[in-house]
């Protein structure tokens, strides 16, 4: 191999190193930009009254006291990411049910989430805010991607909207996509 060839392969290989570590480290940013997401109706909503499930949340909780959404929205994703791995033959929806399976599709994900969710902001009395799972609708570059899938199964995506009750601020989740990637929030669609 002659040394400009070798010489040009070594440049190529670093700079596909280096962009590969951008993406790596940039990969919440890249997807937040790229990608929306859409309300486009509710999900049941589910509450943990399930006594094994609570103690396994419980688990969960750090010593000190959680005072603000974002570390209930982290913690949500986290618990979720540790209880369930994905799966598109899995039709359950009920936390209750998906605890001892460990399996979800992104509605049980979504469903798993938002009654974690739901339990820690009782917990920890912050009576304002609101987690739902919802149906929805996806967007790359503005251009929605749900409704043109060949397979029924991705007609829609569920994710999970934390709401404030008082100032209807927002926060956007999608749990499978965390568990999967490690992204903590989404985009909403604004167009």
């Amino acid at each position: 191999m002659n040394k400009g060839l070798k010489k040009n392969l070594t440049r190529f290989g670093l700079g596909l190193l280096v962009l590969l570590i951008v993406v790596i480290f940039c990969r919440s940013c890249i997807y937040q930009t790229t990608m929306e997401y859409k309300d486009a109706g509710g999900r049941k909503t589910y509450k943990v009254k399930d006594d094994k499930l609570a103690a396994y949340i419980d688990e969960y909780l750090p010593d000190e006291k959680l005072t603000n959404i974002e570390a209930i929205v982290d913690l949500s994703l986290a618990i979720t990411s540790n209880t369930l791995s994905f799966s598109l033959e899995s039709k359950e929806k009920d936390p209750k049910k998906l605890f001892p399976t460990g399996e979800a599709n992104c509605e049980g994900y979504a469903a798993f989430a938002a009654a974690v969710g739901n339990y820690l902001l009782d917990k920890y009395k912050m009576d304002d805010w609101d987690a739902k799972p919802v149906k929805g609708k996806l967007y790359l570059f503005g251009s929605e991607l749900t409704t043109k899938a060949k397979k029924s199964y991705f007609k829609n995506h569920d994710f999970v909207i934390f709401t404030n009750k008082q100032t209807k601020e927002e926060i956007y989740v999608d749990p499978s996509i965390h568990d999967y990637f490690k992204i903590n929030r989404v985009s909403k669609y604004l167009k």
